[in-house]
């Protein structure tokens, strides 16, 4: 025996959303939405830099053990070291580039980095990197926070 719904609700509210629901879903919706465009971009600049910098550490590794491509490897590593300075300042992050050999390496070398100092400039690279990423983090949740909770609008614990 089926037991007859005990309150009636009218036909419009029938498989239907309660309004205070629809707007907390539609609230929530359009906070995943703006924090996903948000983050879109720098998870894709923080992937992209991280990927060169895992390119330049294996054309590192290849520079060093040397061979009749060393010449070629050490430019493949200029060219990657060169890209990863140029695209941080685009995102006006200034690293410290790594030493050249200039004349003390003699004509061949001269515009090369000295492989030596290469490493530190990738640590520098992933930490500025890291923090960059991190600060954009706080400001997208700084962000989300305002969106959620409107300025006029009291939550718990707080006061007007």
């Amino acid at each position: 025996m089926i037991q007859p719904n005990q309150k009636e609700f009218s036909q419009g509210f029938w498989g239907s959303e309660h309004p205070d629901t629809a707007a907390l879903r539609v609230q929530k919706d359009y906070v995943d939405t703006m924090i996903s465009l948000k983050r879109e971009n720098m998870d894709r600049i923080y992937t992209y830099i991280n990927a060169l910098l895992d390119k330049a550490k294996e054309e590192l590794g290849h520079s060093r053990s040397g061979g009749g491509s060393g010449d070629a490897r050490r430019m493949a590593l200029k060219q990657h070291v060169d890209e990863i300075a140029a695209y941080l300042k685009g995102q006006a992050l200034d690293v410290q580039l790594p030493a050249v050999y200039g004349e003390r390496g003699g004509a061949q070398l001269a515009h090369h980095y000295v492989l030596e100092d290469v490493p530190a400039f990738f640590g520098r690279v992933k930490c500025v990197l890291d923090q960059w990423y991190d600060s954009h983090l706080l400001s997208v949740y700084d962000e989300v926070v305002i969106l959620v909770r409107p300025k006029g609008v009291n939550g718990p614990g707080t006061s007007a």
